[in-house]
């Protein structure tokens, strides 16, 4: 006898429209940068709080493995509660308030402005601010899933669970702080008057990506991120379960994850801009929106998180359908329906008539001012915070099903 999952599909498209109806309203009092109430989309102000909320909650769900799956609603409510209050306490408590002010002025609006020079005003403050803050929470959110799909709990697997949270909690931040130093940080000491030379080196990327923003690590590493959710949901695990952890093979499975990854993450963001060279012909250094090389690089961040977005979509509304096939067709027809949300969701947002209506788009394509990542992650967190903070109630029901 083991437990199974009924899946409700009338009550799925339900919550479905509810969550439609909860997304749009949050997006215009928080975000909308018209028409909405609080525009906290500056833009980068907007989205550095979105990207390490989104950390925050990847935080205490995969590093700490502080879960619903007992699907009571206010155990769900206080995880909430705990994500909004990690991310107040760390992004204005510790960034602006302590570390920027005592340890790194850069992640500090407040900091900056005291520093002086060029440009030292609170909207550019803010905005140079929020840039590290996101680049920060995108270090953690890949190496905190790299962790959780290659190496599970190792080696703390015989710990209790806060013992293996923390632990894991400090492994992941030194690794993040790596990832941060090596890939983002040169960008954001380029963003100040003069160069902040002896602070950063100067981006060693530019040669490959046609510009010194980091928008061109964004990219891909949220398309590997996208991977690995695909590979978690969609493909139930596969082909990273195939290298079971521990039994001497927890090298292995971390090697296949960075491999897979990394390496899709990269294939598909060439070919995505290799489409987008197709359309809008070659990205060159200084070029405005389709002709600037780092919206494009921005843009193959904003799908890959619609992916995400699908993943998750489908895995909680309509319940990772199909499941009674065998698993192979099971994975080809959810990633089949995958691809076709990612696109939905693209031209739902780029559509001329929809995207400004419902979401308050900014008009064209490739603008600095583009709202489609931050909308893209809000939607990402939503979805999570229903799936594995309120255990997916109450769409997920569990009931005895006999071998």
């Amino acid at each position: 006898m083991r437990h199974a999952e009924r899946f409700n599909y009338p009550l799925g498209v339900a919550a479905f429209g509810c969550f439609i109806l909860l997304n749009l309203a949050l997006w215009r009092f928080f975000f909308a940068p018209t028409h909405g109430v609080m525009k906290l989309f500056t833009p980068m102000y907007g989205l550095s709080i979105v990207a390490f909320l989104l950390s925050c909650i990847i935080c205490l769900t995969d590093v700490f493995e502080l879960e619903n799956p007992t699907f009571k609603v206010r155990r769900g409510l206080l995880l909430s509660l705990a994500s909004l209050a990690l991310f107040f306490a760390v992004y204005y408590g510790f960034f602006w308030n302590f570390l920027g002010r005592f340890g790194v002025t850069y992640l500090s609006p407040e900091a900056i402005i005291r520093a002086g020079g060029t440009g030292a005003e609170i909207w550019n403050a803010r905005e140079n601010a929020s840039t590290a803050i996101t680049y920060l929470a995108t270090a953690m959110i890949f190496v905190a899933l790299v962790w959780n799909s290659g190496l599970r709990s190792w080696p703390w697997g015989a710990a209790a669970r806060p013992v293996r949270g923390w632990s894991r909690f400090f492994a992941v931040s030194f690794i993040s702080l790596i990832v941060y130093a090596v890939l983002f940080h040169p960008h954001v000491t380029a963003l100040f008057v003069p160069k902040q030379s002896f602070a950063g080196v100067d981006p060693w990327w530019e040669g490959m990506a046609m510009t010194s923003s980091a928008f061109y690590h964004l990219g891909w590493m949220m398309m590997a991120v996208a991977v690995l959710v695909l590979f978690a949901h969609s493909f139930e695990g596969r082909p990273l379960s195939l290298v079971p952890a521990g039994n001497g093979k927890t090298g292995l499975r971390l090697a296949l994850t960075l491999v897979l990854s990394v390496g899709l993450g990269f294939l598909i963001f060439w070919l995505l801009e290799a489409v987008m060279t197709y359309f809008w012909d070659e990205p060159f250094l200084g070029g405005n929106y389709t002709d600037d090389p780092r919206f494009r690089h921005l843009d193959v961040a904003e799908i890959a998180t619609f992916a995400i977005a699908a993943v998750y979509l489908w895995k909680l509304y309509f319940g990772n359908w199909p499941r009674r096939f065998p698993a192979l067709v099971n994975y080809a027809v959810r990633f089949v329906i995958v691809g076709l949300l990612t696109g939905g969701f693209w031209f739902f947002y780029y559509s001329d008539s929809l995207g400004p209506r419902f979401v308050d788009r900014v008009p064209g394509i490739g603008n600095v001012d583009d709202t489609a990542l931050c909308w893209g992650l809000m939607t990402v967190i939503l979805l999570i915070v229903h799936d594995r903070l309120f255990g997916g109630w109450p769409l997920r029901k569990r009931s005895l099903a006999h071998e």
